[in-house]
């Protein structure tokens, strides 16, 4: 297999781990959209965890935003 071949290859495995990825992180987005971390029914708050900071995190592993 030549050089070329080579790197063509490598590139169509690069774009799928990176489809992979973006579509993992925009499930986990909604996932934290979901009604599960939104208000509960006693009025109590439903997001145990920092959603903002999980956004900005995978923003920062997708290269979106390169200024966490």
């Amino acid at each position: 297999m030549n050089y070329i071949h080579k790197l063509e290859n490598a590139l169509v495995e690069t774009n799928d781990t990176l489809l992979k990825r973006s579509d993992r992180a925009q499930e986990f987005r909604e996932h934290l959209a979901s009604a599960k971390f939104g208000p509960q029914a006693d009025g109590s708050r439903g997001d145990l965890i920092a959603v903002a900071d999980v956004q900005r995190w995978l923003w920062y592993i997708e290269g979106i935003n390169d200024t966490y």
